[in-house]
């Protein structure tokens, strides 16, 4: 059985994330009665209030419900919540035969504008982290991207190799920043000189365009992320 660990990630998230691999994984088939808050509270030696949020917390995803005076239930997959994953940069360059790698452009540390402290929920003027950097396939570039987070959230990120390590996994793994989800937004449009020339292409050229915010436990904004892509080049890919 999977352990919870006292630490930095709270435990309920801990839970939450060994349960719901548990219910994806096939343990549980849709409409099977899901184990009491007791019967988990003893199986990982947690508090009920603990076992309670995790519960409630796949209750939101649409992995669960509740019925009055039965208990919880597996949902079935017309009852759940309808999701979608991007594939990353590298799964889609992976795909087409060509091979990932990352330039990095620039980073810094700058007192946040306006633009960047209302997506992350942070004053004007707080100390901000910007990385740029380029994404290219066989030595071709083929996405600029841009990233902000708080300066106080992960300030090592000025110092770590982000050429060779995805910032996703360096927030989760190394630093133990839960992120639970992200909100995207993706629109077509012209890409600006500046994005044109990183991009080696000719401006007033098609392109696309990702944002992403992602939140931890807290629903806290943690990064604020702005991709564009060459139109000729990159077409999306999702799993629904």
């Amino acid at each position: 059985m999977v352990q919870i660990e006292q630490g930095v990630i709270p435990r309920y998230y801990q839970l939450k994330e060994i349960l719901e691999k548990r219910i994806q994984s096939g343990e549980f088939q849709p409409g099977d009665r899901f184990p009491t808050d007791d019967e988990l509270c003893q199986e990982y030696g947690l508090s009920r209030g603990t076992v309670r949020r995790a519960v409630e917390m796949l209750i939101n995803a649409g992995l669960l419900r509740r019925e009055q005076g039965r208990g919880t239930f597996i949902n079935s997959l017309q009852q759940s919540h309808v999701f979608f994953r991007l594939a990353s940069f590298d799964e889609e360059m992976k795909a087409r035969g060509w091979q990932p790698s990352t330039s990095l452009v620039s980073r810094r540390a700058f007192p946040a504008n306006a633009e960047v402290a209302k997506h992350l929920q942070i004053p004007s003027g707080e100390k901000t982290i910007e990385i740029i950097r380029l994404r290219l396939a066989d030595g071709k570039p083929v996405a600029y991207e841009t990233r902000y987070l708080s300066y106080k959230t992960c300030p090592q990120l000025l110092e770590e190799d982000l050429e060779n390590q995805s910032i996703h996994s360096l927030l989760i793994d190394k630093y133990t920043i839960p992120l639970v989800r992200a909100c995207y937004t993706i629109e077509a449009r012209v890409l600006s000189q500046k994005e044109a020339e990183h991009l080696q292409v000719e401006t007033g050229s098609a392109g696309f365009v990702i944002e992403r915010v992602t939140y931890t436990t807290d629903d806290k904004p943690v990064t604020w992320y702005r991709t564009v892509y060459r139109g000729d080049v990159y077409r999306f890919s999702a799993e629904f």
